[in-house]
């Protein structure tokens, strides 16, 4: 899979948006094409205030935050030699049904930066590449990464924050780069793009990878799980 980035300048430290957020809260934060063209605006180097990790929605409907941490940002993935920088929200652990068809909803108002509406399947051949390839590396590489999230949309909300849904099956009507989105709009459709199980078992893995980026990493990058959870609740309005 081909991605070309067009100028993406992400200048924000992780720590101070971090160091912001907890201040601030008192506590210790189907349409296959052969090429995906990812356009990000350049921004100048900001940091954001306490109001840009804070005021997210959930982006399923009647949904929560997973109970399990290994589906937490900072949880061991093992089988890629990484760690995991969302939340995976699956039907198993959630306070709402998720399956494929799941409306995805954007997290916070923002503009549109990617849309892979011309998102080319995963292929047996690109799956046995990287698995042959972390092992060697030592580590998953960010094109891999990138073709692991699947079908992708990505938010941005200014100041450095960037929201990212994947695994998606489906984008929806009207949503692509350079389009300004509300609160709670409808963007996307839960999947398993990219996941081994869409070439073995293309009824599983359906679930939401959520990502909530600050400059260059995730929110809580570092953090123990606690900490994690409690950034999230934060960001998400649930304490």
């Amino acid at each position: 899979m081909a991605l070309l980035l067009r100028s993406a300048t992400f200048l924000l430290p992780l720590a101070s948006a971090i160091a912001l957020l907890v201040a601030a809260c008192g506590g210790s934060k189907p349409d296959a094409k052969p090429t995906q063209v990812l356009s990000i605006v350049t921004r100048s180097p900001t940091t954001p205030g306490p109001q840009d990790l804070t005021g997210f929605a959930l982006p399923l409907a009647g949904g929560c935050l997973p109970s399990g941490d290994q589906l937490m940002p900072g949880a061991s993935r093992e089988y890629r030699q990484g760690t995991h920088e969302g939340i995976d929200f699956y039907d198993s652990d959630n306070c709402t049904p998720i399956g494929i068809g799941t409306e995805v909803l954007a997290a916070k108002a923002g503009k549109v930066i990617r849309a892979d509406w011309n998102y080319s399947p995963l292929t047996q051949a690109e799956l046995d590449e990287m698995e042959k390839q972390t092992p060697s590396e030592g580590q998953t590489d960010e094109d891999a990464l990138d073709t692991y999230r699947g079908r992708q949309v990505w938010i941005d909300h200014g100041n450095g924050v960037v929201t990212r849904y994947a695994h998606l099956s489906r984008i929806a009507d009207g949503i692509d780069v350079g389009v300004s989105v509300r609160q709670a709009e409808l963007i996307a459709y839960v999947g398993n793009s990219g996941t081994p199980e869409s070439l073995t078992d293309p009824n599983a893995e359906m679930h939401l990878h959520f990502e909530l980026r600050v400059g260059d990493g995730y929110l809580a990058k570092g953090m123990a799980a606690p900490e994690v959870r409690s950034l999230y609740e934060k960001a998400f309005g649930l304490k």
